[in-house]
Formats: structure tokens, C-alpha cells, sequence
């Protein structure tokens, strides 16, 4: 990442801004599930960026820095939405799980960056339920006999549910990255 100058940061932190945005965006998606909240917190969390400007270190990671302050505002969404609800809130440990496996560093590769992007968006499309299955499944590790106990259904059920979800998301990707390429070569 480029340092900020000292005298005048504003071009470069648009710079960085506009560099992580998409990335942004689809890890907020990924948080809320919602195309709406997802693109007012980039804002919020855009407008916060530049009111806390002052506090980033110039030799820092402004990507980590950015998310962390995007996960905070949708934390902040999630209990605002949960009180107008009237609703009590589940733990905040999966919430956490998914913003800490959202932005675990897996190097620099721009294909593999866009792939994980893709994935983002195409999970936050998912219902929360279902959102919430495959990172049990793929993230924690839990097996297909635990989660049909759980849910109630058989394994073999749980199976084909699995399997239905891996392809919704595989074709969800796939359509993704074929977007991203025709809008990068124009």
C-alpha cells in the first residue's frame, strides 16, 4: 500500500478508499446479507475512514484497517436492527467467525483476490440460515452426521442440502468472475 503524505493525504487515501471498496462491500455483504445495508455501511464506513484519517498508520495494512472498522459499523447495524426488531441477538461468535475468515490474509494473487470476492457476494446473497450451514460445515469442520442431528433431517438429506448450497454458490461465482472479466476488458 502507498503511504499517506503528511501534508496532504486526501488523494491517496481516495486512492486506497477506491482500491479496497469492492472488497469492502462484499465483506459488509457477506455480514449483513443485504444489497442495501451492504452498500450504506460502505459508505458509513467510507465517511468514518476519512473522519479517523488521521489515526491510520501510514506503514500499516489500510486494507485490515478499513475491514476492521467495516465489521465494527455492521456490528453496530446488526444490534440496531436486532432493537428495532424487538429481538434478542444471537452470540456475536459467528458474526466474528465469518469477519475473521473474511479477512485472514491468503496472499496477493489478483485471480484468486476476485474468487474470493465473488465468494463474499455470493455468500451474503445466501439466507442466513443457509449462510450459516456452509460455514459450519466448510469453516468449523462439522460433520454431516452433527449437522443432520441438528437439523433434524438425515444425513443423506443433509447431504444433498450441502451439495444443492456448493453448486448454488459454485454457479453464483462462476457468474461473478464472468462479470468481472467483461467489465475489466471494456
Amino acid at each position: 500500500m502507498t503511504p499517506l503524505k503528511k501534508d496532504n493525504p486526501a488523494p491517496e487515501l481516495e486512492d486506497l478508499m477506491e482500491s479496497v471498496r469492492p472488497r469492502l462491500r462484499a465483506f459488509l455483504l457477506s455480514l449483513t446479507g443485504s444489497e442495501a445495508a451492504a452498500e450504506d455501511l460502505t459508505q458509513e464506513t467510507c465517511l468514518t475512514i476519512w473522519q479517523k484519517r488521521e489515526e491510520f498508520d501510514p506503514t500499516g495494512d489500510f486494507r485490515a484497517w478499513a475491514f476492521r472498522i467495516g465489521f465494527f459499523q455492521a456490528q453496530n447495524h446488526r444490534r440496531k436492527v436486532a432493537r428495532q426488531q424487538n429481538r434478542e441477538l444471537p452470540g456475536d461468535e459467528l458474526f466474528e467467525q465469518i469477519a475473521e475468515t473474511v479477512t485472514e490474509r491468503h496472499g496477493h494473487d489478483d485471480r484468486e483476490e476476485s474468487r474470493r470476492t465473488a465468494l463474499l457476494l455470493c455468500l451474503g446473497k445466501l439466507r442466513e440460515n443457509h449462510r450459516e450451514l456452509i460455514l459450519h460445515r466448510f469453516q468449523d469442520g462439522r460433520s454431516l452426521k452433527h449437522l443432520s442431528e441438528e437439523a433434524g433431517i438425515n444425513c443423506n438429506a443433509m447431504a444433498q442440502k450441502l451439495f444443492r448450497l456448493k453448486r448454488t454458490l459454485l454457479t453464483c461465482v462462476e457468474k461473478q468472475m464472468a462479470t468481472r472479466k467483461g467489465d475489466s476488458s471494456k
